[in-house]
């Protein structure tokens, strides 16, 4: 008899401890935070999630987000540095540079980046270029003079020779060439378009070579000095003809 009680007691707590497996939700299931305990995880919405707040998020700069712990946007520290150029200032990645005393001695901060100094301009250790250049982009270039009359020299139609009354102008022009930092010039010959194409590009390189020959008489490096002819194909006035504009010589910079 004392068998049979045994017999029935063993039954009924197996059959007992079935019913509450069998009631017991299967992972990632649960209906409580200590169904996920074993996974170090809470019950959100009858499924074991990583997180269900920021609290149970504990490594530095990670939050709770969708259920999962994520690094803040932007979260830095010494296992954690920040991309590119960027610096960690309070545990946030920013700009490589604030100001100038966060770049290197030859760099200045740039829009946040640490940027070379330039030869001159306001960010240069010495604004200012020596005489006879022009800061330009932070770069110090030479600053050339270009030699050149205030109107062109004009020739008699069909002629080549200077005229007496240009010789001014060429002569202004010979004391500039005495100067410092002065451009090479080229000297361009024009006819009107009266004679053919040839004829007239042959005019305009006589011209342009009377002009050369008279600048290195009274003293101007043939150094300085370019010739090329147009011939008729750069009217200062348009129109056919007999154009006494058109007959002339221009000083261009080379």
């Amino acid at each position: 008899m004392l068998m049979l009680r045994s017999t029935v007691f063993s039954f009924a707590l197996s059959a007992f401890i079935f019913t509450l497996s069998a009631c017991t939700p299967t992972y990632p299931k649960c209906d409580s935070d200590d169904h996920c305990a074993e996974k170090g995880e809470v019950c959100v919405a009858n499924f074991c999630k990583q997180c269900r707040d920021d609290n149970q998020c504990t490594v530095a700069g990670q939050y709770c987000s969708e259920n999962q712990c994520t690094y803040k946007l932007g979260y830095c520290d010494d296992a954690r540095p920040c991309s590119g150029n960027q610096k960690c200032r309070d545990n946030q990645c920013g700009a490589q540079c604030l100001d100038n005393s966060e770049c290197g001695g030859n760099e200045y901060c740039d829009q946040g980046s640490c940027t070379p100094k330039p030869q001159c301009g306001p960010n240069a250790d010495k604004p200012e270029c020596n005489p006879g250049y022009a800061c330009e982009s932070g770069r110090c270039v030479e600053n050339f003079t270009e030699c050149r009359p205030s109107d062109p020299i004009y020739f008699d139609f069909d002629r080549s020779n200077v005229k007496r009354s240009e010789r001014s102008k060429l002569d202004e022009v010979a004391e500039c060439f005495k100067g410092d930092h002065v451009a090479n010039m080229t000297l361009g010959g024009h006819t009107d378009e009266e004679g053919d194409v040839s004829y007239n590009l042959a005019l305009g390189e006589e011209r342009a070579n009377s002009v050369r020959k008279y600048l290195e008489r009274v003293g101007v490096s043939p150094n300085y000095i370019g010739t090329i002819s147009y011939g008729e194909d750069r009217p200062a006035v348009n129109g056919s003809g007999r154009q006494p504009k058109n007959r002339r010589v221009e000083f261009e910079a080379r």
